[in-house]
């Protein structure tokens, strides 16, 4: 294969690759987010995050390294009247050029090599507002990349490190666990994850 999955569907507009609905833990929490604040979405794909966040009245900024994929976010974002600023980036290159309230990263950080995924998160806790949030979500190597994700997944985290990049933060929700998802095309996959909300203290 030499293009993920996610390509695809992306590129087609009668499906939806992660469905439209927030992650589970944006669902939940955004509600402690400062009003209106500023929010990055790093990875974004088409949207779901951004444009729900962007609706509930924050300042959104989103990227991601398809460029289907944010072709096929703004197009949603428009047909739902989000303001979203969205953007073509490559998370390890990412320059933060001003701090958010929230930075958001879910189900990215494990598509990059080691170096890279962890500057970033260096990055982006530098780059957060004192009181603000990281909402990240990574996958574990308590099961090994799906096959047709394995080209694709550059370092599958151990258990307990993305916490441990957090210590110094309060936790408001971390869970490491095993699901099982399904995409366009029936494409079935079973993942070993671990999800963080953390403020910055």
């Amino acid at each position: 294969m030499e293009k993920p999955f996610w390509e695809t569907s992306y590129r087609d507009d009668s499906v939806s690759t992660f469905t439209q609905s927030p992650s589970s833990d944006i669902a939940k929490y955004w509600t402690l987010f400062p009003p209106g604040g500023a929010v990055l979405d790093a990875g974004c794909g088409e949207g779901r995050n951004a444009i729900f966040l962007a609706k509930k009245g924050f300042s959104v900024d989103a990227f991601d390294i398809s460029e289907a994929g944010v072709a096929k976010a703004k197009k949603i974002a428009s047909a739902q009247n989000a303001d979203v600023n969205f953007a073509h980036d490559d998370l390890t290159k990412f320059v933060f050029k001003k701090d958010y309230d929230v930075v958001i990263s879910c189900g990215v950080l494990h598509l990059c090599e080691k170096a890279g995924r962890d500057a970033f998160i260096e990055r982006s806790k530098l780059h957060t507002i004192a009181g603000g949030y990281n909402v990240i979500t990574v996958f574990t190597n308590r099961l090994p990349a799906t096959p047709d994700n394995a080209p694709f997944t550059k370092s599958l985290f151990d258990i307990g490190e993305l916490p441990a990049c957090y210590s110094e933060w309060e936790f408001v929700y971390n869970a490491e666990d095993i699901f099982e998802d399904e995409h366009p095309g029936g494409i079935r996959h079973r993942h070993a994850f671990e999800r963080i909300v953390a403020k910055k203290k």
